[in-house]
């Protein structure tokens, strides 16, 4: 009697949708940066998509942007966002999976992709949310490490490390 085929659930098979956070903070192009910046900190986000009149993303604006803005002698926090966001904002569809997702990261050099499904955005998915992903499905790590998938790109995998020991020593830490 032949042995059934078990399923492989790889990381190129799990979409992003199934992973992401949905309630996407967003901000529009002409507020200012303090109210980005205040709205990262009430709700301890990392950063804030900014969109435009119709409410599609037009850009984004993260902690690290914020930072960078602060220590510059030349920006105003009453500056608007449109004026100091990262454009334009690279989304995933719905269905990307997370391989592609963490491909597209790395080749962007970005942490975060809102998650859009025609044309909407629905939600965002992280670096983390990834690693998250993977530390929780054993399945996800033992394939992930005999993969090519991180070996081939060696950025995405010190991110990974880094982040395991991360929640080693400050579980659920952002």
């Amino acid at each position: 009697m032949p042995k059934a085929k078990r399923s492989y659930m790889g990381i190129e098979s799990i979409p992003v949708s199934s992973i992401m956070t949905k309630g996407v903070r967003t901000a529009g192009e002409d507020q200012t940066i303090r109210a980005v910046a205040e709205m990262m900190d009430k709700h301890g986000i990392g950063s804030v998509v900014i969109t435009d009149s119709k409410g599609l993303p037009s850009g984004i604006i993260t902690e690290r942007d914020i930072v960078r803005l602060v220590g510059s002698p030349k920006t105003s926090l009453a500056a608007l966002a449109k004026s100091v966001m990262k454009k334009p904002v690279i989304t995933a569809d719905a269905m990307m999976s997370l391989k592609d997702a963490l491909q597209t990261m790395q080749a962007k050099d970005i942490r975060r992709l809102p998650v859009v499904e025609k044309g909407k955005m629905i939600g965002i998915v992280t670096d983390k949310d990834i690693f998250r992903a993977i530390l929780k499905n054993q399945a996800l790590v033992s394939s992930i490490v005999s993969d090519s998938v991180l070996v081939e790109n060696r950025p995405v995998y010190e991110r990974l490390s880094e982040f395991m020991l991360n929640e080693i020593y400050q579980p659920g830490g952002r």
